[in-house]
């Protein structure tokens, strides 16, 4: 571990050790954000790593942000928030104007403001491609903006959002063309949201989003129009890097809360955790959860070197996302009927792991990318 990974590990460690788990906790309990534990990001200079200077940030790599969604959620402090945050930056560094980055960057170095991401359809789902979301120009040049998102994070809290739209009709011919990313104010004209009832505890809101002819300034476009995809992918790859620290986490959370208790729980005058129905597999999460962890590292190293790494990241959420899942899934188990009970702690984490294995983007998806791109299977999806 070089200097720079070893400092914000000493600020994760502090970070845990003024925040507990139970705080956190009560915060998605009630939905709202972990105010202290967001502050602390931001103060501590979390919020600021891979963001150059010159826009307000402190520098430093993907390795470093992948290295305090790892360390921080492995203390069970769940904060999804962190991830549009971060993953907005890497577009707009490289496809937006100078005014741009002026302009968006610098507040979300200090968490003065951040960006929500507004992909998601109901009716598209992980296929961008169709998406109903359009924009079309007004004679002045600006954009109209109609349609609706879905499982929207925190829009309610963001001041503005990169919104995924076409602006010229699907070509089955050519899927990649006509979408066009769009930074909208969250207070405009014409938007209106639907809190969704998730029922998970999580420390922020989801939302549906309807966009009813929201004017969207010229200026406003992030790239070129009609080739979104081209920064699209610069959102998502930093993404599933960040979300597989975040899983990595979470599984090692869950995980040591299940040997805890295996090491205790004696039913039968001996601990449970003798039993190779509950020792075997613990050691399979144990080992995901470091294979996982090998890859993801390695994968955050490849972008910091500036090489392709569209089919690691995607290994990266597969591994880290069935991590979480068998190490959720083991503890569940070691607690018999106890661990439906909330004051175990474990239902949240064990909800959690299931919607990470159908998002950011479902697990077969994933398979059906690496058959394909990796194998040289024929496209399947």
């Amino acid at each position: 571990m070089n200097e720079s990974m070893r400092a914000v590990a000493e600020i994760c460690d502090a970070i845990k050790k003024k925040v507990s788990r139970a705080e956190v906790l009560d915060s998605a309990k009630s939905r709202s954000r972990p105010e202290r534990l967001w502050r602390m990001w931001a103060d501590t200079g979390l919020l600021a790593i891979g963001l150059p200077e010159e826009y307000g940030g402190a520098g430093g790599s993907m390795s470093e942000v992948v290295l305090a969604h790892d360390l921080l959620h492995s203390a069970g402090l769940f904060l999804p928030l962190t991830i549009p945050n971060y993953m907005v930056r890497f577009p707009l560094l490289k496809h937006g104007t100078l005014e741009q980055k002026r302009k968006y960057l610098p507040p979300t170095a200090t968490g003065e403001s951040f960006f929500a991401f507004a992909i998601t359809e109901p009716d598209s789902g992980t296929n961008t491609f169709k998406i109903r979301t359009k924009a079309g120009r007004l004679p002045g040049g600006d954009y109209v903006l109609s349609g609706q998102k879905i499982y929207i994070t925190g829009w309610d809290e963001a001041g503005h959002a990169l919104v995924v739209a076409r602006t010229s009709p699907r070509d089955e011919a050519n899927r990649t063309s006509g979408l066009t990313l769009f930074i909208v104010d969250t207070k405009s004209k014409g938007i209106s949201t639907t809190q969704m009832d998730i029922a998970i505890y999580m420390p922020e809101k989801n939302f549906v989003v309807n966009f009813d002819d929201v004017v969207v300034p010229a200026e406003n476009i992030l790239g070129v129009e009609g080739r979104g995809i081209e920064a699209l992918f610069d959102c998502l790859n930093p993404e599933r890097l960040m979300a597989g620290g975040m899983n990595i986490g979470l599984a090692e959370f869950i995980l040591n809360k299940g040997v805890e208790y295996a090491k205790v729980r004696a039913p039968f005058d001996v601990p449970i955790g003798v039993y190779q129905s509950i020792s075997h597999p613990m050691a399979i999460a144990k080992t995901r959860i470091d294979t996982a962890r090998m890859m993801l590292y390695a994968a955050a190293a490849k972008y910091d070197a500036g090489e392709k790494i569209g089919v690691e990241t995607n290994m990266v959420k597969w591994l880290s996302s069935e991590a979480l899942k068998v190490s959720a899934d083991i503890t569940a188990s070691a607690h018999g009927g106890m661990f439906a009970d909330l004051t175990t702690d474990i239902i949240p984490t064990y909800l959690i792991a299931k919607m990470h294995e159908l998002g950011p983007i479902n697990n077969n998806i994933i398979l059906s990318f690496i058959a394909q791109q990796a194998l040289g299977l024929p496209k399947s999806y």
